[in-house]
């Protein structure tokens, strides 16, 4: 087995073999226009949308761009409509092409991002100027702005209305143990398939369910599902944009589940790769319970797809017997396509393996192997490096208080072979805090890094209920979050963790300077009250039951309690 050491080594010879190919010629998974210059006169760019372009009314529309100040990370991007407010954009996305032609490490993550839900009657025909304003940390400030219009369409557009399929007669849906078809989307490490494994766990330990999964993608969760007995079928993956191939999908689905005697479906994420589960379970008159986790607009997820895929999808949504989510907050997003069929559950967490996991950990032998100095503070950041969990902005704040504080490190869980862990990786290799931040790669093995940790941090500016802070506060490790979607549902600040405003590196650092000024007795207080809730709040055996009640058909049977609206700071 590979050491740390040596698994580090190993993913910076991957992400510098990356720049290398991007600087060949290679595309990164962000498609970036000419290179952008930099000089003492252009320090920024709108790249979308372009001066004079015309928006489709009604419609949500990007900004994307790069902004970069001497010396000074920008610590926020504010955009306008007119005098309208928009909102805070993305922080942190590498832009290499900024980069090659820039100096210094700030170029490389100069790049920011918004999505803009439709404008309305502030967007017109006659023009209205976007404005940029980005703020550095050390009070720089400069503007861009863009002229856009409104798409005039002169003709009617016809309300499109697909009905769904014919049902078939409903199978029996009494007793126990039922045989449920799951279908999903993939079965990598990650927040949506871990909490799929914690459910299916839950219902087999109480005998509730027999399930059969169906992933479009395979991945290590399959192991564990085959050990709970739980057999899995992968599918292929096709073009999920087409609709005679997401019709032939639906269509295999439902004849490869012919014979199977499933009683119920359930699908885990909105996501293009699951939704055919959804609109099989129409199509076979089944009982459909629907996990939705992400806290993006259905525009957004289905939005690129030819309109009738889109109409079937919204179809099947409103045909479900339940559709479960995570947070109210993420509900909301979807009540317009709802039919009186949307709930709020906080899912359950699996605290079982966090207790073994517990006892059996040596702290000082974890943080020694780790190379963390044993009396250093430590703030953890688990999760998949990219854009929206604002690792790059994270890194900036903590190099803003570092020097205040000398026993600080921040590490990143979550490495991987892409453009923002490079950029990531560069920004520590230029930070005069190197030696305090550490990077290491997407790993199974997160739990010591709860324990390793001495406060977990969510910086991310799209979350619905991540599952990192609910097992982080299982640990007893106390959590600094962005106040976004769940949660402040979940997070009482100063109570049970601490809540921060997203994309605003200033605000970040103040939080980031707070904790560490906090008391450790007071953190550790913080931490037990977390406990507590995850224990009363998160019970995957009530959980599970809950679940098992509505793929019964059963939607209005002992409503779980809604979760508490908390006032952030």
């Amino acid at each position: 087995m590979k050491t740390l050491g040596e698994r580090l080594n190993g993913l910076r010879w991957r992400l510098t073999a990356t720049k290398r190919l991007w600087s060949a010629g290679a595309e990164p998974d962000m498609t970036f226009l000419a290179p952008s210059p930099f000089d003492a006169a252009t320090r920024g760019r709108l790249d979308v949308p372009l001066d004079g372009e015309a928006l489709e009314a009604g419609r949500s529309f990007g900004v994307r761009g790069w902004v970069a100040f001497s010396g000074s990370p920008t610590a926020r991007v504010e955009v306008y409509l007119g005098d309208r407010p928009l909102g805070r954009a993305r922080l942190g996305l590498a832009r290499p092409d900024v980069a090659e032609n820039g100096e210094g490490v700030l170029a490389a993550v100069s790049g920011f991002e918004l999505s803009v839900d439709p404008p309305g009657t502030a967007l017109s025909s006659q023009g209205t100027t976007l404005r940029i304003v980005a703020t550095s940390a050390d009070g720089q400030q400069q503007e861009l702005s863009a002229r856009v219009t409104a798409l005039v369409d002169e003709g009617e557009t016809e309300e499109r209305e697909i009905a769904p399929p014919a049902a078939r007669t409903p199978r029996d849906d009494s007793g126990s143990g039922r045989r449920i078809l799951v279908a999903t989307h993939q079965l990598n490490l990650g927040g949506a398939q871990l909490y799929l494994l914690d459910l299916l766990r839950g219902l087999v330990e109480q005998g509730l369910a027999r399930p059969t999964v169906v992933s479009a993608m395979d991945g290590v969760v399959r192991a564990d599902l085959e050990e709970l007995g739980i057999p899995v079928h992968i599918s292929s993956i096709v073009p999920v944009d087409d609709l005679s191939c997401h019709i032939g999908r639906i269509e295999e689905l439902v004849a490869w589940a012919e014979g199977r005697e499933f009683e119920a479906v359930f699908v885990n994420t909105a996501t293009a790769l699951a939704t055919p589960g959804a609109e099989a379970a129409v199509e076979m008159g089944l009982p459909l319970v629907w996990a939705i986790h992400e806290s993006f607009p259905p525009e957004v997820l289905w939005g690129t797809f030819e309109p009738e895929i889109q109409a079937r999808i919204e179809s099947a949504l409103a045909s479900a017997t339940a559709v479960v989510f995570e947070a109210e907050a993420t509900q909301r997003l979807y009540e317009p396509l709802l039919s009186s069929n949307g709930l709020t559950v906080p899912y359950g967490l699996d605290l079982k393996p966090i207790e073994a996991a517990r006892e059996r950990l040596d702290l000082s032998a974890a943080r020694a192997k780790a190379g963390i100095p044993e009396d250093a503070v430590v703030f953890a950041c688990v999760g998949t490096v990219e854009p929206r969990k604002a690792q790059i902005p994270l890194a900036q704040a903590f190099d803003l208080i570092a020097a205040d504080h000398p026993d600080a490190h921040l590490v990143f869980v979550g490495g991987g072979d892409n453009p923002d862990s490079v950029a990531l990786a560069d920004l520590i290799e230029a930070s005069p805090q190197q030696w305090r931040l550490h990077l290491i790669p997407i790993t199974p093995e997160v739990e010591r890094w709860y324990a390793i940790a001495d406060v977990l941090v969510c910086a991310s500016d799209v979350e619905s209920l991540p599952r990192t802070v609910l097992e982080a506060m299982a640990w007893e490790t106390p959590v600094l979050a962005t106040s976004v979607f769940g949660l402040p549902e979940l997070i009482d600040h100063g109570e049970t963790g601490w809540l921060f405003e997203p994309r605003d590196v200033e605000g970040l650092a103040e939080a980031l300077d707070q904790i560490l000024r906090t008391p450790p007795e007071e953190r550790r207080e913080v931490a037990r009250k977390a406990r507590a809730l995850v224990e009363q709040r998160h019970s995957l055996p009530k959980y599970a039951t809950r679940v098992s009640q509505l793929l019964a058909g059963k939607p209005n049977q002992n409503q779980t309690e809604p979760p508490r609206r908390i006032a952030t700071p």
